[in-house]
């Protein structure tokens, strides 16, 4: 998979053959990585919820319970 990138601090200076990110098959997360992301999800699914951004915060719920099923089928398998 291959996302282009456009750069936070200068976006008019961007170059898309230059910022092309290619993404791995797969990716590891050690659990504190993992719960830090979790945690950043729900914590950003209620602030988007409080302004009124209800579909942002469904998209946000629905990769954060992709992300913990995915967690929890690990852990399923390594028992």
């Amino acid at each position: 998979m291959t996302v282009t990138h456009t750069s936070r601090t200068d976006p008019a200076g961007s170059d898309p053959a230059r910022d092309r990110i290619r993404f791995a098959p797969s990716v590891s997360l050690s659990k504190a990585e993992a719960f830090g992301a979790c945690q950043a999800l729900a914590d950003a699914d209620r602030v988007l919820l409080k302004s009124g951004l209800i579909s942002e915060a469904t998209a946000l719920g629905d990769l954060f319970e992709l992300l913990e099923q995915r967690l929890a089928s690990r852990s399923g398998e390594a028992a």
